[in-house]
């Protein structure tokens, strides 16, 4: 049965005219008498009396009237449960790198938490091209990711970038270095051809220097471990939770370009609540940038 008919009816019953009810649905006289007559048909009743140019509803009408107006109240508080984020239940599969992981992850499932209580955070930390593949085949339903995508099926919204800086050893915490200082010593920093890895290397190439030893590694946690031990200089997001007792920012004569996000989701019907999650990703985002 067509709502919309049964809507033009309610409708017509309750303003006692076809041309009120057309006026107040926006079409036309004819559209109000083709919908009530083919709900008619449908019921095989007569819904109006049309005799003596008056519209009164029949007793079959008003027999069914405050059913009708039951489903259409049913249909809309299915429609706002439907676009309302907050009333979001089940799982979100999201692939994320591990930049956010340890600079504002914990403040978004803070986030999520407090304001849809029922939705599951399936987390999948990888660096970008694998979540990128990984989105690709289906198996992830939201990226927050360093790279753009852009096609038809997709959304991507920016986030604010992530301020990258030089970390070392509790022996180099107060010392003032010059690229040249920094290129000497072992670079210890994200996984080879990633964003942050492509960025340090330009960075070198700009002021002709390039680095002796280059260790790439996908885990922070492995880069600040190792660069606590000494063997080397680290690229890191600032304020991130690795910094403190025995791994420090250093003071480089060149800045690091910030690093990009992207949180990128699926068209889908459950587009509503990817775009929630990613609003409370940018807040985040924003939050953390304040501290840099």
């Amino acid at each position: 049965m067509n709502t919309r008919f049964l809507e033009t009816f309610v409708t017509v019953a309750n303003l006692g005219s076809f041309r009120a009810a057309a006026q107040q649905l926006n079409v036309s006289q004819a559209t109000v008498s083709s919908r009530i007559s083919s709900l008619e048909t449908e019921l095989r009743v007569d819904l109006f009396d049309r005799e003596f140019h008056a519209t009164r509803i029949t007793v079959a009408g008003a027999l069914i009237l405050d059913k009708a107006q039951d489903i259409l109240t049913t249909e809309r508080k299915l429609r706002e449960t439907l676009s309302d984020p907050t009333t979001a239940v089940g799982r979100v599969r999201l692939g994320l790198v591990s930049s956010v992981v340890h600079t504002w992850l914990c403040d978004l499932i803070e986030e999520v938490a407090r304001c849809y209580p029922r939705l599951e955070l399936e987390l999948t930390v990888e660096p970008t091209p694998n979540i990128a593949a990984a989105f690709e085949r289906g198996a992830l339903d939201m990226l927050l990711t360093t790279d753009e995508r852009h096609d038809e099926t997709c959304v991507c919204a920016d986030l604010p970038p992530l301020a990258m800086g030089w970390f070392g050893p509790e022996g180099m915490r107060d010392e003032s270095l010059s690229l040249s200082d920094v290129v000497s010593s072992p670079l210890i920093t994200f996984t080879r051809n990633s964003r942050p890895h492509a960025n340090v290397l330009a960075l070198f190439s700009e002021r002709g220097l390039r680095p002796s030893i280059v260790h790439c590694i996908t885990s922070m946690a492995a880069i600040a471990r190792l660069t606590r031990r000494g063997l080397g200089i680290a690229t890191l997001p600032l304020a991130c939770d690795l910094a403190g007792p025995g791994l420090y920012e250093l003071d480089v004569d060149a800045k690091l370009p910030a690093l990009p996000l992207y949180c990128v989701w699926r068209r889908s019907s459950d587009a509503a609540t990817y775009k929630a999650i990613a609003d409370l990703a940018r807040a985040c985002a924003e939050r953390h940038q304040k501290l840099t």
